[in-house]
């Protein structure tokens, strides 16, 4: 049986709104994919901040703690130096 031309047209109009529902969900899975990937962006961005900021933090722990003991060394060789210019006169 041929098909009318009501028939043909309402065919259109069936696949174009389901050709419209399709693109739509494609475009919000663009959407979703894209916010994903900007969520682990900023996940690592932040991890890798946090890293470098313990490195850093050690870091200085690290200088500060090496000024100390050269003090300490410092300090101790002035006193053993006085003590023997003392025990000397």
């Amino acid at each position: 049986m041929a098909k009318s031309i009501v028939d043909k047209v309402a065919g259109a109009v069936v696949a174009a709104e389901v050709a419209i529902v399709k693109s739509g969900r494609k475009a919000v899975a663009a959407v979703n994919r894209q916010v994903g990937a900007v969520k682990r962006k900023v996940a690592s961005e932040k991890k890798v901040a946090k890293k470098s900021a313990k490195k850093a933090v050690k870091k200085a722990a690290k200088k500060a703690s090496k000024a100390v003991s050269k003090t300490k060394r410092a300090v101790r060789k002035a006193v053993k130096k006085a003590t023997k210019s003392a025990r000397r006169r």
